[in-house]
């Protein structure tokens, strides 16, 4: 009998795309912090103008961006953790969701050059609602592929959810809030972090009844 040479799509390994999505966010994190020029040949007081100026408004969006990188991952991280298989099309939404977040330096560059101004916030925003887009789509597609472990029940799949659409309404909130050119707008990135921990804490609650 002749041996089938047919891939199974579905029973491609997951480790691989897990090794690669978190080999580019380690880099992705790295290069936020190349904004970070300080320019040589100053004197003390154009230096001290420039640290005030400069420098730390822009430390402000490195640890934004870092915290924002750093969210996307665990979220990420915990997914692919109860994923048990996928397919060709779950790896294209993953590739296509890691190109949107490569993009997060050059977004967060902007706004760090350009703080305050209404196009480098809206541009904030785009990067990371389609980053947000793709990673929810990732997670629906697995969840009704039945990809994702059948231990996690449609009370934790929710929570996972949610995650995710809580921060992409405060990002599209913002796009609107943008054009009113106040500098407290900048801050609204900060509150997708109390989703994160109002989530994680029913997460928990999730895990603790597998």
């Amino acid at each position: 009998m002749k041996k089938s040479n047919t891939i199974h799509f579905t029973e491609l390994n997951v480790n691989r795309i897990q090794s690669l999505t978190d080999a580019v966010f380690a880099i992705v994190i790295t290069i936020l912090s190349l904004a970070l020029v300080v320019p040589p040949g100053e004197d003390e007081e154009n230096l001290k103008r420039f640290m005030l100026d400069q420098i730390i408004p822009k430390l402000f969006i490195f640890f934004l961006g870092f915290i924002v990188v750093g969210a996307f991952w665990v979220d990420t991280h915990f997914n692919h953790h109860h994923m048990i298989k996928t397919n060709i099309f779950s790896i294209w939404l993953n590739i296509l969701f890691l190109m949107f977040v490569c993009l997060i330096p050059f977004s967060s560059g902007f706004l760090a050059n350009y703080l305050y101004t209404t196009i480098s916030v809206i541009i904030y925003s785009l990067n990371l609602i389609m980053v947000s887009i793709l990673h929810l789509a990732m997670l629906i597609y697995a969840w009704e592929k039945r990809f994702i472990d059948p231990h996690v029940d449609k009370t934790l799949y929710n929570n996972m959810r949610w995650r995710i659409i809580l921060p992409t309404i405060v990002y599209v909130l913002i796009i609107p809030l943008a054009f009113l050119n106040k500098s407290w707008v900048v801050y609204l990135f900060l509150a997708p972090l109390f989703f994160q921990i109002l989530f994680g804490r029913a997460r928990k609650i999730g895990n603790e009844k597998l």
